[in-house]
This record gives structure tokens, C-alpha cells and sequence, in this order.
């Protein structure tokens, strides 16, 4: 910024900048189980539009796959105004839901209501504490080509950890995944996306709880038979981990 108001945190990442609109919570809601699928779609409210971003996370730890760890990948399908979210079966047995905060830009002031407003030189609104609003603890941004693995992993060492959390106090954005490659071997069409995988202590191995994010997995559920051109995505993308003051 270069001039106005900036305030950070104990960890030295910005929670108001008067430069930057903060994320107005629309709504927030719990999906449904997970069917016995490789996909759980869920609708979205009429006039959305497609000026918004959901940040989503698993409900629970109930039903995690090998090694207490739960992994997914999802989308916004805007044509049938819902988002859905995918998984590997062979490697994920959740069975829960996932909670979802869906957000926009901030431009209007409240109303109604105590608290604090900035304002940018066009008078437009900077920032609200009226409205609830996503905590950015940590993004990051990674590239999507073959063989990138595990990208970025977030953990308790992390400075952005709050004390006290666990894995599953923290949501990622949904509008950083989806497919991002297709790759034809053997009369299969694979494909490969951009993911989420929470990882749940204790662990098999003595790994401390996390999330990861990259672009590594496999999608094979359900199998595509054919040919098609393998296309590889040379693309980037910028997930980032937050949290919900809600």
C-alpha cells in the first residue's frame, strides 16, 4: 500500500489493507455425504453469477483413506450453477460432508450495524468489519505440468498456523482446482487436477497433520475408454489456505 491504513497480525500477514477489498461471506453451508462416487455435486443460490470464489474443507475426519489422509479435487460448473467435488476411490474412503464459505468482493458499506470502514479515493468500500469475512493465513502459487508432485505443504510449523488449530479449522479455495491435463495411454483417458489433501494426525508414519496443495493426482473414477490428443497444462495456480471468521 501507499497510504491509508495496514494492519497485520502476530505472524506479519495483512488483515486490513485499505489498498485491498476484503471477501464478503454470502453464505456458508454443509454439503451432503459423500455418495459412493467418484463426485458430490452441490447446487448453488439462483443470481450468483460468476464473480465469486467458494473455499471448502472436509466436515469431519470420519471415513478418512489410507493413512488418515483425505484427498479431492473439485470445480464450479457455472452452465448448471453448481460446484462439485472429486476424489480418487481407490485411495479415499471419506464418507462425510465438506463445509463451504462462498464469497465476493466487498464494495458496498453495511447499513446497519458497529464497527470499522475504510474507503478508496473513489469512494468506493475498502474494507468492513460489519461483515464477516476469510482470514488469508498463506497462498501460494504453483505450476500445474506433468510430473509436478506435492507443491506446497502447510503445517504446525508453518508461521501462519494459528496455536490451538487443527487441520480441519482450515478451507481451500475451490476455484483454484479442477482438471488441469488429459493423457491418453492404453485406450484410457486420464486426467490429472489440481487438488487438495488434508492430512489427519496420528499418521502411520509420525507425519504431522497438514494440507497440501499441487497437481499431482490421477483421475481415473470414473474410467474413460477411448483415444483423445493428451493435452498438458502449462498453466499456474495460486491456492490459498484461509480461515472463517464467521
Amino acid at each position: 500500500m501507499t497510504n491509508g491504513i495496514q494492519v497485520l497480525n502476530e505472524s506479519g500477514y495483512t488483515q486490513i489493507d485499505s489498498s485491498y477489498s476484503n471477501l464478503q461471506v454470502l453464505l456458508s453451508g454443509t454439503t451432503s455425504n459423500f455418495p459412493l462416487a467418484p463426485r458430490l455435486v452441490t447446487a448453488l443460490p439462483p443470481g450468483l453469477g460468476t464473480d465469486f470464489v467458494i473455499f471448502i474443507k472436509p466436515s469431519s475426519t470420519s471415513g478418512v483413506g489410507q493413512n488418515n489422509v483425505i484427498t479431492f479435487w473439485g470445480y464450479i460448473d457455472y452452465s448448471a450453477n453448481t460446484f462439485v467435488i472429486g476424489r480418487t476411490l481407490g485411495l479415499n474412503f471419506y464418507q462425510g460432508s465438506f463445509d463451504y464459505v462462498i464469497c465476493t468482493e466487498a464494495t458496498t458499506a453495511p447499513s446497519t450495524g458497529y464497527g470499522f470502514n475504510t474507503y478508496n479515493p473513489d469512494g468506493s468500500l475498502g474494507f468492513s468489519s460489519e461483515y464477516k469475512d476469510m482470514e488469508c493465513v498463506e497462498a501460494h502459487t504453483y505450476t500445474l505440468y506433468y510430473p509436478s508432485a506435492v507443491n506446497f505443504e502447510f503445517n504446525e510449523t508453518n508461521p501462519g498456523w494459528g496455536t490451538g488449530t487443527d487441520v480441519y479449522d482450515y478451507y481451500l479455495c475451490l476455484n483454484a482446482m479442477g482438471k488441469v491435463q488429459r493423457i491418453q495411454s492404453n485406450g484410457t483417458i486420464y486426467y490429472r487436477a489440481s487438488y487438495g489433501h488434508y492430512q489427519y494426525a496420528p499418521n502411520i508414519g509420525g507425519y504431522p497433520q497438514s494440507i497440501s496443495v499441487g497437481a499431482q493426482y490421477g483421475l481415473t473414477s470414473p474410467s474413460e475408454s477411448g483415444t483423445a490428443p493428451t493435452v498438458e497444462s502449462q498453466d499456474t495456480r495460486t491456492q490459498v489456505i484461509a480461515r472463517y471468521n464467521g
